[in-house]
């Protein structure tokens, strides 16, 4: 039990004068350009270094230099380099629990490499390594199995043109026939429209040697009737 009680001790009195170690992503970052990507960087044990110095850094150019920096618990901006200006975020209240995870907004090319977590005072640190790839590199894993076929500029046509003739010459064929058909139509109509002006004007005629056939007959009786009565009143008068 006393054992143990030293133990807790310990660590206590670890904590209280800074002794804990700094653990970072052991896998690469990886962000497509543009995103937004966090660095991240915890104490083991937690502590608060929310009055401590934290700087973030790359180490990976030829000279290092301070991609953020956290000082007399607030920001300093003097040392940072131009191109993390006004992209970087460290929550102080984060710090508090031990937690100096870094925030970098819009990613760029240029902002791939290796990034150093630094507490100066414990003299403890860690690195994360960044990898920032166009939009067109990253995919997921429906548009990577899509990439297996070709390009749709390079997609060749499939050899049906035997199927293409066959559809012209059905249609060719087809547009013929209703020209044919449409021609027999309106000749038997206009020859059916002749046949009736045709017939009219011997029905007509017809009708008008009929007519005078009629009259002929009629004046032939009257004819026939005068000499009977002649006949009649000469027989009287003698």
């Amino acid at each position: 039990m006393e054992t143990v009680h030293l133990f807790l001790m310990s660590i206590v009195a670890g904590v209280a004068v800074g002794k804990f170690d700094a653990i970072c992503q052991t896998q690469p970052v990886k962000a497509q350009e543009g995103e937004d990507v966090t660095l991240p960087c915890r104490l083991r044990p937690a502590a608060d270094v929310s009055t401590y110095t934290v700087d973030w850094k790359r180490v990976d150019l030829n000279k290092v230099e301070v991609v953020h920096s956290y000082r007399h618990r607030k920001d300093e901006s003097g040392l940072q380099m131009e191109q993390y200006r006004n992209r970087t975020k460290l929550n102080h209240e984060e710090l508090k629990r031990g937690i100096l995870d870094l925030r970098i907004s819009s990613v760029r090319l240029s902002d791939s490499g290796v990034y150093k977590c630094n507490v100066p005072k414990n003299k403890t640190s860690c690195t994360n390594t960044v990898t920032v790839v166009k939009k067109e590199k990253v995919r997921t894993n429906k548009e990577e199995f899509s990439t297996t076929q070709p390009p749709l500029g390079e997609v060749t046509k499939p050899n049906n043109s035997g199927a293409e003739q066959m559809n012209v010459v059905g249609v060719v064929c087809g547009v013929i026939f209703t020209a044919v058909i449409t021609t027999v139509i309106i000749a038997v109509t206009i020859k059916r429209l002749r046949g009736r002006k045709e017939q009219e004007p011997q029905v007509a005629a017809n009708g008008s040697t009929l007519e005078m056939l009629n009259n002929q007959e009629a004046e032939g009786g009257e004819t026939l009737q005068n000499p009977v009565e002649n006949c009649s009143v000469l027989i009287s008068d003698r």
